[in-house]
């Protein structure tokens, strides 16, 4: 599927892979419209716990948004168990890609007013 929204790709890849293992219609509905909605802005809870959950885990994970709110402990702990390995580099030029892939696809406009490769950088995690 070029030229659609990785997040419209990745869902409908879970929803098939959910369907080859017999998981209910309603939970690989939940699964599809977490990942689809996980890069819109302003997700909530009433949006369904799991789309809030994954949308706020990769706000934490690409921006360090509300990092602050995840005790030091937990926090330094997954960052020595799961290393970044040179995510902040490498998920700017998968944004960019993106946003050339793309024309006015969510990333498309997330990068034009929002990611850039400067707002990675400056996540407080290293790497």
């Amino acid at each position: 599927m070029p030229h659609v929204d990785f997040t419209v790709r990745s869902a409908a890849i879970a929803r098939e892979f959910a369907d080859g293992r017999q998981v209910a219609v309603d939970d690989r509905e939940v699964v599809a419209n977490a990942i689809a909605m996980h890069h819109t802005p302003g997700v909530e809870v009433e949006d369904g716990a799991e789309a809030y959950l994954l949308s706020a885990g990769a706000a934490v994970d690409v921006f360090g948004h509300r990092s602050n709110e995840v005790p030091d402990p937990v926090r330094a702990s997954v960052v020595r168990d799961y290393p970044r390995l040179g995510f902040k580099r490498e998920f700017a030029g998968l944004v960019r890609a993106e946003a050339k892939q793309v024309p006015r696809g969510r990333m498309w406009y997330l990068n034009r007013f929002a990611v850039s490769d400067v707002t990675i950088r400056l996540a407080p995690f290293r790497g």
